[in-house]
C-alpha cells in the first residue's frame, strides 16, 4: 500500500509540474535573446541594452508581471523606444494573452512603420527564432493577418491610424501603444482620439490588467504648467502627471561640491561654435567638464532618479545627450544650424533633441521698444552682408503696400524700403499698380556703391478681388510671384505652385496662364517675431545674433505698429481646438509684405544654399574692389572700365506715371548721405 502511495504522490508531482504555468521571462530578457534590429548603423545586430542603457528599466515596466497599468516616454529622435514599443507588441503576441491596440497619427505614417519596421522586424525575429507566432497574410481567406491586423493565437495585434475616429471603435484591447501621441489630433467633428483609444479598454479597468505605453517627441509648448491646458502638447501633459525619470550621470568630480550626480541636459551644456567637436557638458555644482570622450561611459553607468516621487504612474525623459547614436558634436551642430534658421527650426531642436515642447514666441514686442533700436542707415541702403535682396507687396483695393528686405547668410535681415502706393487696383495697368512696376524696377545702392534690384518680388494674389489683377500683372514680370498665404503648421514657406486660370470680360482664359505660389505664413510670423526678440549690439549684446532684424532711423511709427499687429492664440471651443493668428490692430500690411519677403528668401536659397553657394553668390555681387593704383585687368573684375574711378549710378527706369496714385513712407525724413548721393 505505502508504495501505492508513493507511486500516486510521484505522478501527482509529475502532472503538477507538467500543468503549472510557465513564469513568463521578463521582457528586457526577452529583447536580447529576440530581437534583431532592422535599422539604422546597428542594423542585423542582436538587441543590446549596451547601445541604449537607459531602456532597461522602462522594458522592466513593459513586463508583464510589472503592475503599472500605463507609462510615458518624452523622447528624442534616434532613442531606441519606437523599436522597444513594435517588440513589446511581438512578446505580448508570444503570451497570447489578450489583444493589442497600436495607434499611429495618419495613414501614411502608419503605412511606413508597418512596411519598413515592423513588418521587418517580425520577419528578422521569425527568422531568428524559428517561432511562427504572427499568423501568414492570407487575408482573403479571414484566418491570417492583413496588412495592419496581424493575427496571434485567438488574439491581435491591430494597427490604427489615430487621427481616423472610426479606426478607434467596436472592438476590445487589453494593451495599448500611442506612438506619436504629441501628434494625435482631434477630428474635425471635435472628437478626442485619445479618449476614444482609451475607451478600448475598459473591459480591463476594474481588475487594472490593462496596460497602455505612451511615447513621442514632444511638439507645442502652450506655456502651461499644471498640465491641464488641451492646447499643451499631449505627451508633455502626460508626462507632467507622471513621477518625471530623468537620467544621471556620475560627476566625474571626485571632490564635487554637489550631490555627485547629475542630469546631462541642455542648460548645461557649452557649444563651441567654431570647433562643435569640442562642445561639452559640464557639473551644475562644480562645473566638471565632460566631453565626449567620457559621456557614453558615464551615461552606460547611469540611472534614473524620479524628480516627482508622487506621480500617478513612470515616466521618463530621454534627451540627446543620453542616447548613444547621437555626439555632442551632432547636438551642438543641430543646434547651431537651428539658430540660423530662424524659430521654426529652434522648435524642432527642442523637440528632436532636448525632447522638449517649444513654446513659440506668438506675440511680438512692444513697437515703442523696437523704435528704440532702430539704426542710423539710410533709407534704400543695402549693407554688405545683405546677400539675398526681395521684396514682399501686401494688394488692398486702395493701394498696395510694399517691402524691400536684404537678408544675410546668418538670417540677419535689414528693412530696406517701404511705403504705401496709393491708388486703385482693379486695372493691371494703372492706378498702384504703376508705382509698384517702378518699385519693381527701382534700382538701389549697396555698400560698393553697385545698384541692385529686386531678386523676386511676392505680390499678394489671395484677395479675390484682386487675384486676376495680380495674375496679369505678375505674368509679365521676370522674378514676380503671384502668392497666396496658407495656414496651418508645418507648411513649407513656399511650396510647389498651383496653376490658376485668369477671367477677363466674362470669359475664361486658358487654364494655366500663370501661377500662384502657396505661402506658409503661420511658421514664417513665428519665425519673424522669435527673431524680433533677439538682442543685438543696441541691447548691449557683442555683437548681433543670427537671425537679428534691423530698422532704419527712417522708419515711422505706423510701420512698426503693422508688423507688431498680430499674436498667436490657442484656445479649446465647443471641444475643439482652435489655433490662430489674430489681429490686435485693424492695419497688418506690412507685417504681410515682411512675411512675403521672407517667403521670396527662401526660395531664392536663404535655408537651402550651402556654405560654398553662399561664397559664389558673395562673389557674385561683391566682387573685389579696385581703386586708382589698380591694374585694368583688376578695375574690369571688380565691374569697372579702366577709365573709370567709381561704379556708375544707375538711374531707375520709370514708365509713365498714370494719373491718381501717389506714395506715401512711413516717413519722409532723409538721411545726410541721401542727400549728399543726390547731389553728386
Amino acid at each position: 500500500m505505502a508504495q501505492l502511495v508513493g507511486a500516486m504522490r510521484f505522478v501527482a508531482k509529475t502532472l503538477a509540474r507538467g500543468i503549472r504555468p510557465i513564469k513568463p521571462m521578463p521582457f528586457h530578457e526577452w529583447l536580447q535573446k529576440n530581437i534583431v534590429l532592422v535599422d539604422g548603423k546597428l542594423r542585423g545586430e542582436k538587441w543590446s541594452a549596451e547601445e541604449a542603457p537607459y531602456l532597461l528599466e522602462i522594458a522592466e515596466f513593459l513586463s508583464i508581471e510589472n503592475p503599472a497599468t500605463r507609462g510615458v516616454v518624452l523622447k528624442c529622435q534616434q532613442s531606441g523606444v519606437s523599436i522597444l514599443a513594435m517588440s513589446w507588441s511581438l512578446y505580448l503576441a508570444e503570451l497570447g494573452l489578450d489583444s493589442i491596440l497600436y495607434g499611429i497619427p495618419g495613414k501614411d505614417i502608419l503605412s511606413r512603420m508597418n512596411g519598413q519596421k515592423l513588418q521587418p522586424l517580425i520577419d528578422k525575429w521569425q527568422e531568428h527564432t524559428g517561432k511562427r507566432i504572427i499568423k501568414d497574410d492570407i487575408s482573403r481567406s479571414g484566418k491570417g493577418s492583413t496588412t495592419y491586423v496581424k493575427k496571434f493565437a485567438d488574439s491581435f495585434l491591430t494597427l490604427v491610424n489615430a487621427n481616423t475616429p472610426g479606426e478607434l471603435s467596436s472592438f476590445t484591447a487589453r494593451f495599448g501603444i500611442k506612438d506619436e501621441f504629441s501628434k494625435w489630433k482631434n477630428s474635425p467633428k471635435g472628437d478626442d482620439p485619445d479618449e476614444l483609444f482609451e475607451g478600448r479598454f475598459t473591459a480591463f479597468l476594474r481588475w487594472g490588467l490593462q496596460k497602455i505605453f505612451e511615447f513621442s517627441t514632444p511638439e507645442i509648448d502652450s506655456g502651461d504648467e499644471t498640465g491641464d491646458d488641451p492646447t499643451h502638447c499631449r505627451t508633455h501633459r502626460s508626462f507632467l502627471k507622471s513621477d518625471q525619470r530623468h537620467w544621471h550621470i556620475q560627476c566625474p568630480n571626485e571632490d564635487c561640491s554637489g550631490d555627485g550626480e547629475f542630469v546631462l541636459d541642455y542648460e548645461n551644456f557649452d557649444v563651441d561654435r567654431k570647433n562643435p567637436e569640442l562642445s561639452y557638458c559640464f557639473c551644475p555644482d562644480c562645473g566638471a567638464k565632460v566631453y565626449e570622450s567620457d559621456r557614453i561611459e558615464l551615461v552606460r553607468k547611469g540611472r534614473w532618479i524620479a524628480s516627482n516621487p508622487d506621480g500617478k504612474y513612470p515616466g521618463w525623459s530621454i534627451p540627446a545627450f543620453i542616447s548613444l547614436q547621437l555626439g555632442l558634436k551632432d547636438i551642438a551642430e543641430a543646434l547651431i544650424n537651428a539658430e540660423k534658421k530662424g524659430e521654426a527650426a529652434l522648435k524642432n531642436f527642442f523637440n528632436l533633441y532636448l525632447a522638449r515642447p517649444y513654446a513659440f514666441k506668438g506675440n511680438a514686442p512692444d513697437y515703442q521698444r523696437l523704435m528704440e533700436r532702430r539704426e542710423d542707415y539710410p533709407q534704400g541702403f543695402i549693407p554688405e552682408a545683405g546677400l539675398i535682396f526681395v521684396g514682399g507687396a501686401d494688394v488692398q483695393h486702395n493701394g498696395i503696400y510694399v517691402e524691400a528686405v536684404a537678408f544675410a547668410e546668418d538670417r540677419q535681415s535689414w528693412s530696406i524700403w517701404n511705403e504705401f502706393l496709393e491708388g486703385p487696383t482693379d486695372n493691371h495697368n494703372a492706378g498702384a499698380f504703376v508705382l509698384l512696376d517702378e518699385f519693381y524696377r527701382k534700382t538701389f545702392e549697396d555698400a560698393r556703391g553697385t545698384p541692385r534690384r529686386l531678386m523676386a518680388l511676392a505680390v499678394d494674389g489671395g484677395d479675390g478681388g484682386r487675384m486676376n489683377q495680380v495674375l496679369e500683372w505678375t505674368k509679365r514680370r521676370y522674378n514676380t510671384f503671384a502668392i497666396k498665404g496658407k495656414d496651418g503648421h508645418h507648411v513649407p514657406a513656399i511650396s510647389v505652385p498651383a496653376k490658376q486660370s485668369i477671367r477677363k470680360s466674362g470669359k475664361k482664359k486658358k487654364f494655366g496662364s500663370t501661377m500662384l505660389w502657396p505661402v506658409g505664413t503661420w511658421d514664417l510670423k513665428h519665425e519673424f517675431y522669435g527673431n524680433l526678440h533677439r538682442q543685438g549690439v543696441a541691447a548691449g549684446e557683442v555683437m548681433d545674433p543670427g537671425g537679428y532684424c534691423h530698422f532704419g532711423l527712417w522708419q515711422g511709427e505706423e510701420y512698426f505698429k503693422q508688423i507688431t499687429a498680430e499674436s498667436f492664440n490657442r484656445e479649446v471651443k465647443n471641444h475643439k481646438l482652435v489655433e490662430g493668428w489674430d489681429r490686435l490692430r485693424k492695419d497688418n500690411h506690412f507685417l504681410d509684405c515682411r512675411v512675403y519677403a521672407m517667403a521670396m528668401a527662401e526660395k531664392e536659397g536663404l535655408s537651402s544654399m550651402t556654405p560654398a553657394q553662399w561664397a559664389a553668390l558673395r562673389h557674385t555681387l561683391l566682387p573685389a574692389q579696385a581703386d586708382l593704383l589698380s591694374s585694368d585687368s583688376a578695375k574690369l573684375a571688380a565691374g569697372l572700365t579702366p577709365t573709370q574711378t567709381e561704379p556708375e549710378t544707375v538711374s531707375e527706369a520709370k514708365p509713365a506715371a498714370a494719373e491718381g496714385p501717389t506714395r506715401h513712407g512711413t516717413d519722409e525724413r532723409q538721411s545726410s548721405y541721401q542727400r549728399r548721393r543726390q547731389l553728386v
